[in-house]
């Protein structure tokens, strides 16, 4: 069980005095969160049954109904009367923007731009998208995954980043920040309407989504939405008890070497189960995103990539399926442990790498759900 935790802070400029920033919980020193009201997440029914189904001969899990992720009804925006609000922004230049206090339009440009909208039922005020990972239908609905996207991809071209934009009409831009972004884009799109720049480096997964719901007018809500993740995470826990069970959690590849690597520590994936604190390998012990060397007193013992039960994540690849009945049918596969005891469950990419609450939630679920199972013969 992890034994850190990024510490909440406070920041008076967003609205919003609890700053529900983390990148793992640690659950046994009980978190203490003071609640401000009820939350929007908790007034409304956002199911996230686990649906299984079968890739390359093992189990697949899909704990998020694509068309009943978002919540059903909008949050009201919480900010009284017409004009315009002042909100943080990452920059390049000034480091606030003049938002709409009610936006209509918004081009959400950044996954965790559309998850955030999502979450707080903004999703029919979303005109276009970008970012979006390929396989994002497994979670998000068709009206979020089906509009008009803006390429952003580097060394695109200012202009006809701005013409795109112009043609979706909005009101408000909210842009994912990294350091690819050319400041020439953002000029452009400053032109066309209030643009917001949010970190989108995952660790800060959470203040982005703080930020984002600022943004778009419901700053409390977005706090809420993270303490309902944590709660989330807490009755994980509980009902899981992960810290007794040694999680693989590995990205099928494809390509070259055998195609299985241990995932990335700077996952959503990875960060949710420092959340609910649950066991690793020694070779794969992550802390606040980053991986921890093995303890001099815990040599390695076996196939770095086997646990006691195997999260393998799948997909965001044309031939992702392909790549993975590969990996399942490798000498070095079927020889796990974990394999022997029908202890492997498969992940979707697009949400265990995703960005956002509504991804957060789902990949929580299917920690909740598989981390004990045993995976039915197929």
């Amino acid at each position: 069980m992890t034994d850190s935790v990024t510490v909440p802070r406070r920041d008076p400029a967003r609205g919003y005095a609890r700053r529900a920033s983390w990148a793992a919980v640690p659950l046994a020193a009980g978190l203490a969160l003071v609640a401000c009201g009820p939350s929007p997440v908790d007034m409304v029914e956002s199911p996230m049954t686990t649906t299984p189904s079968r890739m390359a001969g093992e189990e697949l899990q899909r704990s998020a109904e694509p068309e009943e992720s978002c919540a059903p009804t909008p949050v009201s925006a919480e900010f009284a009367g017409t004009g315009d609000r002042r909100v943080p922004t990452e920059g390049p230049g000034t480091s606030t923007v003049s938002v709409p206090r009610a936006p209509e339009r918004v081009l959400a440009l950044g996954a965790g731009a559309v998850d955030t909208a999502c979450a707080l039922g903004l999703q029919d005020l979303v005109v276009g998208t970008s970012g979006l990972p390929r396989d994002a239908d497994v979670y998000l609905p068709a009206s979020l995954v089906g509009l008009p996207t803006v390429g952003l991809e580097s060394g695109a071209d200012a202009d006809e980043v701005a013409r795109a934009a112009r043609e979706l009409r909005p009101d408000l831009i909210v842009l994912a920040g990294s350091d690819d972004l050319e400041p020439g884009v953002v000029d452009a799109l400053t032109g066309v309407a209030p643009t917001v720049v949010y970190d989108a480096d995952i660790l800060a997964w959470a203040d982005a989504t703080e930020a984002i719901a600022d943004a778009y007018g419901r700053p409390r809500a977005g706090g809420d939405l993270l303490l309902d993740v944590i709660d989330r995470a807490r009755r994980a826990a509980d009902a899981a008890t992960p810290s007794d069970t040694q999680v693989s959690l590995l990205s099928v590849t494809g390509g070259d070497g055998d195609g299985v690597v241990v995932q990335r520590p700077d996952t959503l994936g990875s960060l949710m189960l420092e959340a609910v604190g649950a066991g690793r390998p020694p070779a794969q012990r992550t802390r606040d995103g980053e991986r921890v060397p093995p303890l001099p007193e815990s040599p390695p013992l076996g196939d770095e990539l086997d646990g006691d039960v195997i999260f393998a994540v799948v997909g965001g690849e044309p031939g992702s399926e392909d790549a993975a009945r590969e990996v399942f049918s490798s000498d070095r596969w079927t020889e796990l442990d974990a394999v022997g005891s029908r202890r492997v469950f498969v992940m979707d990419r697009a949400v265990w790498e995703g960005a956002g609450p509504v991804a957060a939630r789902a990949v929580l679920d299917d920690i909740r759900s598989s981390i004990n199972g045993i995976a039915p013969d197929g």
